[in-house]
């Protein structure tokens, strides 16, 4: 018996993008992040365009995935093993009011929970579906496709980072196989947005 659901922290298509930041270096940060290029990064500062809109998302995507300081605290407690670098965010323009959030590089290693019966598009999941022995122990898991990062919470943790009222998320939950059967999904989407 499947004892908990797992949910794809996704972005939601309304939330803004910071993906114009300057001193995020593709090489640097890629869009996934693997052990090497993560012991390759150093605590480091990037700027971005303040256009008088910013609103601070707690969770980031582009150029790769970023956790807002405010969540910092709550995954490392979900998950010991997530490691963190931090990413210091300035404004371009010198003004006062301008945020200067802290976000957090999160590594953890991938987990084999992406099951064989999952559709895929050009190396993108139209319909993801995961194995759930690999997730049986976990709170927090990273997952990866050829052209997907994918980042999951236990519904457990998905409650707590609901509590917290997350901004510029998604929470989707994703159908899983246990014992050679897919277990149906419930539920679609979850926002606080």
């Amino acid at each position: 018996m499947v004892t908990t659901e797992w949910f794809w922290i996704k972005k939601d298509p309304d939330a803004p993008s910071i993906s114009d930041a300057k001193g995020f270096n593709r090489k640097k940060y890629p869009y996934f992040t693997d052990e090497k290029s993560f012991v390759e990064v150093e605590d480091a500062v990037a700027y971005y365009e303040y256009g008088g809109k910013f609103v601070e998302c707690d969770f980031l995507f582009e150029p790769t995935f970023l956790i807002h300081d405010n969540f910092h605290s709550l995954f490392r407690y979900l998950e010991p093993e997530l490691q963190f670098k931090g990413v210091q965010l300035y404004a371009t323009r010198n003004v006062d009011r301008n945020a200067t959030p802290l976000y957090w590089l999160p590594y953890l290693p991938i987990t084999d929970a992406v099951s064989d019966e999952t559709k895929l598009i050009q190396g993108k999941p139209v319909k993801l579906i995961l194995k759930y022995e690999p997730l049986a122990e976990k709170r927090v898991a990273h997952c990866k496709l050829p052209a997907a990062d994918i980042w999951l919470v236990s519904l457990e943790a998905a409650e707590c980072i609901l509590r917290r009222q997350p901004i510029g998320i998604i929470l989707e939950k994703i159908d899983l196989m246990f014992k050679g059967k897919v277990v149906s999904n419930q539920w679609s989407v979850v926002s606080n947005s």
